[in-house]
């Protein structure tokens, strides 16, 4: 069904017109992303905590217990050790983390959590139980144990790679 305008030009009609693409699955993923990462620091926020960034969490989920070098985690994370650097000296500042000697090269600095950042890593890892169980509330228990039944599984490597890409390995 085509539809006269008022300049006269012809067009179809709403149900006529092609449906736009589907949005692609990396969109998707990042959009459920999203979705955890701004419930975190909405509920962090409320709760008082220093005004953290996507910069900071990211880099908190990359930390081992026993610390990590800036540079490793700059390969984790897959940004420069500069940008790595400054996340770290702001969170520092915040008393989150500090700087300890690397005992297996004494010139080399781990980033390590403080007993403060334990604490906001707990709350943390609260939350994101919190924010899973409102997503099973939200689109059914059963929908969220086979979203992460399919997340668990072992994808492979990413398409081109003959080595494990440094991001997905994790300690």
């Amino acid at each position: 069904m085509k539809t006269a305008t008022a300049s006269g030009r012809t067009v179809r009609a709403a149900s006529q017109r092609r449906q736009d693409p589907p949005i692609n699955m990396a969109r998707l993923l990042l959009r459920a992303f999203r979705w955890f990462e701004d419930g975190l620091l909405y509920r962090l926020d409320e709760a008082g905590w220093p005004a953290i960034r996507i910069s900071h969490s990211s880099l908190f989920g990359h930390l081992d217990k026993e610390g990590t070098r800036e540079s490793e985690l700059a390969r984790r994370i897959g940004v420069t050790r500069q940008s790595v650097h400054q996340t770290v000296l702001e969170l520092k500042d915040m008393g989150l983390v500090e700087l300890a000697t690397d005992p297996s090269n004494r010139s080399a600095k781990l980033v390590v959590v403080t007993p403060l950042g334990q604490r906001q890593s707990r709350v943390a890892l609260r939350t994101f139980a919190d924010l899973e169980s409102e997503l099973a509330r939200r689109i059914g228990k059963a929908r969220v144990r086979e979203l992460r039944r399919m997340l668990e599984l072992d994808w492979g490597l990413p398409v081109g790679k003959r080595t494990t890409s440094a991001h997905l390995k994790r300690p």
